[in-house]
């Protein structure tokens, strides 16, 4: 599990992913959430202890200055770095002022940045540093190496999607039912095939009839996801039962994700388990895209193998010759005169070699151990 948390708050997505991307190549156990708006960040402050927010001043709703007045009441160790592409002289000096670790303005210089993200986690001097998830042992951030310290964006994207998610889909599935406290969170294929789960839901199993209606609802949600926006899947669905609820949300395009809990979220808690799935969904999403991936790599591996070993074996043509030549000299005579003439030759060696050998045998007494035909029998 990472040993640091921080949360991205930043509502142009490509922005979003860009800075989330950047923060996830650092040497270090970083665990990176981003949301569109400061009411959902503060949502999942109160749910989810955090390390370090790098806030956009401009959202939608909730300023990110109206923000760090609040987080500072609220959290005020959690460390904050300020974004903003804001021109406005006003504002700029209102960011410059703010009791913030750091400011930046648009456009980003990633290394600098991401110095400053590194520099926030790590505790001042003198200051005894707790990250916000409990390890053993937190391995330090180490400075970025020299390629991505200077990458661009997009390498820095690139770099980022070549890393190895730091839990299995067992390990998110826990948490997320831990999170949210549910019965069970349940990963299914698009063909309804379980692929794992945490807890148990007797009723969401093979040959159940909540199964492929759950299933249903799931394929209908990415129609109205699709004709909505095009290629999203971002949607969450409940269905309400006497003394259960049952939440499905898409995993892409080839997968869902059930939590079944027990009893009913009233609206106020609606929003942490609508983020608590999402921010799941992302890390699912992550998981199986690795495990595709690393699939391709064995496949790949094996198929080099197979080719390799149904390759024509190189015979040189004097050894062809010579096992082609025996195999023609070789007496198509069969019979019982055959077998004679070989218990003969056989009598012959040892007479030749000095005495029968102890391991030979005489035709009498291999006739009598059903070693050589009948006399009266043809081969």
């Amino acid at each position: 599990m990472a040993a640091y948390r921080v949360l991205v708050v930043e509502d142009n997505r490509e922005v979003g992913r860009m800075v989330t991307a950047s923060i996830k190549t650092l040497d270090g156990e970083i665990d990176v959430l981003d949301v569109p708006s400061a009411e959902e960040a503060l949502l999942i402050s109160t749910t989810l202890p955090l390390d370090l927010v790098v806030l956009d001043i401009r959202l939608p709703g909730m300023s990110g200055l109206e923000m760090v007045a609040k987080l500072r009441k609220r959290s005020p160790e959690t460390k904050i770095i300020l974004v903003t592409g804001v021109d406005d002289e006003a504002i700029r000096q209102q960011v410059s002022e703010a009791d913030v670790e750091a400011y930046f303005f648009k456009p980003i210089e990633i290394a600098t940045f991401l110095d400053a993200v590194k520099r926030s986690l790590q505790p001042a001097p003198g200051e005894v540093g707790q990250p916000s998830i409990d390890k053993d042992q937190v391995a330090p951030i180490s400075p970025t190496k020299g390629a991505a310290r200077e990458a661009t964006d997009t390498n820095v994207v690139a770099e980022a999607a070549k890393l190895v998610p730091t839990q299995t889909l067992a390990e998110c599935l826990a948490g997320l039912k831990q999170q949210v406290k549910a019965a069970s969170a349940i990963l299914v294929n698009d063909t309804g095939q379980i692929l794992e789960e945490a807890g148990t839901a007797v009723e969401i199993r093979t040959g159940s009839d909540l199964l492929p209606a759950l299933m249903h609802a799931f394929r209908a949600s990415l129609q109205v996801s699709q004709a909505m926006a095009k290629g999203t899947s971002e949607s969450l669905q409940y269905f309400v039962a006497p003394r259960q609820c049952v939440y499905v949300t898409p995993v892409g395009l080839n997968h869902a994700l059930f939590v079944v809990t027990s009893g009913f979220f009233g609206p106020d808690k609606l929003g942490m388990i609508y983020h608590a799935t999402h921010l799941a969904v992302r890390e699912l999403e992550t998981i199986l895209a690795n495990n595709a991936a690393e699939e391709k790599i064995r496949q790949a591996e094996v198929d080099r193998l197979h080719a390799e070993l149904s390759a024509e074996i190189a015979v040189d043509p004097e050894t062809l010759a010579g096992v082609e030549d025996m195999f023609s000299k070789a007496s198509k005579i069969g019979g019982i005169e055959h077998a004679d003439g070989f218990w003969e030759n056989v009598a012959n060696d040892d007479a030749l070699a000095g005495g029968r050998g102890k391991d030979a045998l005489s035709y009498a007494q291999a006739h009598d151990m059903g070693l050589a035909p009948d006399e009266d029998k043809g081969a």
